[in-house]
């Protein structure tokens, strides 16, 4: 039996999953072992492509499988809609939610095809509740009745764009039942794969006030919630935060103190974290909406999965992992984006502590962030915010801009492997293996060595496998 050093991309292909070594598996979570063998020959190993991929670089698909051991193509592209489909559409002005219509999808046709020839599955690839400024009929609110379209904007928050649609407005919700049903019956795709189907990043800090629109208080009503008392829970929460003062954040730091720790230094009575839930129960009916039309209208030929944050964030945009474990999805599928999903909300929150604790220094703020989500072991930069290399918004900080490589620059290797490792090993303690997990690999920002490393760490986690996302560190095309 192979040991843990020698787990690797290589050893992970011929054991079909890295976790068919059953001794990782029983030292890292003892007794999942048993329960880990049924899908050891299910390894996913996937990658983000294009129509254009397929059908104009064969050569770049081939070696996807020869080189990397791909078996899941997963490609977005318009589709086909009948008129009544293309009228339901909740957004105006030309735009669409989740899928484009095309009057020709022979092009898709023949790389759904092209894909199955090569033994691969192929993953219909839809992103939909994050949508334009223009989109304020079905935009979510706070508990005020600003539009998040209209909140000020915050410094770091990278991710302030992602203007959510309401999940709860009944003409986004009839559409999207009637989408992923006609989509995953008359397309021959293994599964439907959702993007930003959650809330914004917590950078953007202020979207976690909401949505709080009419029909979401209705929603919350419907579950049995008190809309009322979370959004005096919610009131009182800010103006705490806003009261603290310099002395209580030094106590908060020297005691290490976590995301209970604070609700419980604020007076927390339930109404925040009721919030939180409630908040992901709506996202999570909405993905269980998904999940269960596309099983129904395909006699289970077809399966569903969404992306999600990291368990750390996770709750923050709106995913709790037991509601996508225990029907919301048929996988786990975390994104790896550690600049604009993770660092900057540190590089948020921090700067906001300093803004409302007077003469709060950048280095006690910083230490405060990083317990607070448990990340203070990893060996962040501590002492200035402008040390963590994010840029003030979205503009100065693109995703493949010169601002994301200084990040990496200082990132990779040892901070990326210590926080993807930190965040999948929470990952597998919270999934236990119920259902597939394969986060995203981040093939071109993330070096081959760091890859590589973290490969095997989803080896010893027992994970389902991995997705690269850019392959550019492997594969040099013309």
């Amino acid at each position: 039996m192979a040991g843990t050093k020698e787990l690797s991309r290589r050893s992970f292909l011929v054991n079909g999953s890295a976790m068919a070594l059953a001794g990782t598996a029983s030292s890292a979570f003892p007794g999942d072992a048993v329960a880990k063998e049924s899908k050891r020959s299910n390894g996913i190993i996937g990658c983000y492509s294009s129509v254009k991929d397929i059908l104009e670089d064969p050569g770049y698909i081939d070696n996807l499988g020869k080189k990397l051991g791909v078996n899941v193509l997963l490609v977005g592209s318009p589709i086909r809609m009948p008129a009544w489909l293309r009228e339901m559409n909740p957004l105006e002005g030309g735009r669409s939610m989740f899928a484009h219509h095309t009057d020709d999808d022979s092009e898709l046709i023949r790389a759904i095809e092209e894909t199955h020839k090569r033994g691969m599955k192929f993953w219909l690839y839809f992103s939909g509740h994050h949508n334009s400024k223009e989109d304020r009929n079905v935009m979510a609110e706070t508990f005020g009745g600003v539009k998040f379209a209209d909140l000020p904007q915050i410094r770091y928050a990278l991710s302030q764009g992602e203007l959510t649609t309401c999940f709860e407005k009944p003409r986004v919700k009839a559409y999207v039942q009637q989408l992923f049903g006609y989509a995953s019956k008359n397309y021959d795709v293994d599964k439907m794969y959702v993007s930003h189907t959650r809330y914004a990043t917590p950078s953007f800090w202020t979207n976690l006030f909401g949505c709080a629109c009419a029909d979401c208080r209705q929603a919350a009503y419907d579950m049995g919630y008190d809309f009322d008392s979370m959004k005096m829970a919610m009131k009182k929460l800010r103006i705490s935060l806003e009261n603290l003062d310099r002395k209580t954040v030094e106590h908060a730091v020297r005691a290490r103190m976590t995301f209970g720790d604070f609700l419980s230094l604020l007076g927390e009575d339930n109404g925040v974290t009721d919030w939180l839930y409630f908040r992901a129960s709506v996202v999570g009916n909405a993905l269980s909406r998904m999940h269960d039309v596309i099983h129904e209208s395909t006699n289970l030929r077809c399966g569903f999965v969404t992306d999600t944050h990291n368990p750390t964030m996770s709750l923050l945009i709106g995913h709790n992992y037991n509601d996508l474990i225990n029907g919301a999805s048929d996988g786990l599928h975390p994104l790896s984006w550690c600049a604009y999903q993770h660092i900057s909300v540190v590089a948020a929150w921090a700067n906001r502590l300093c803004e409302w604790v007077d003469g709060l220094d950048e280095s006690t703020a910083l230490k405060a962030v990083t317990a607070f989500f448990g990340w203070d072991g990893l060996g962040l930069p501590d002492t200035k915010i402008s040390d963590l290399h994010i840029g003030k918004n979205s503009q100065e900080h693109s995703l493949f801009g010169d601002t994301a490589k200084s990040f990496y620059g200082y990132f990779n290797p040892d901070l990326t492997i210590k926080l993807m490792t930190l965040e999948w090993s929470r990952l597998a303690a919270l999934n236990r293996n119920r259902i597939p997990a394969h986060p995203v690999m981040k093939g071109t920002e993330w070096p081959e060595k760091v890859c590589e490393t973290l490969i095997e760490r989803i080896g010893e986690l027992g994970l389902d496998g991995y997705v690269f996302q850019g392959t550019g560190n492997y594969i040099k095309r013309g």
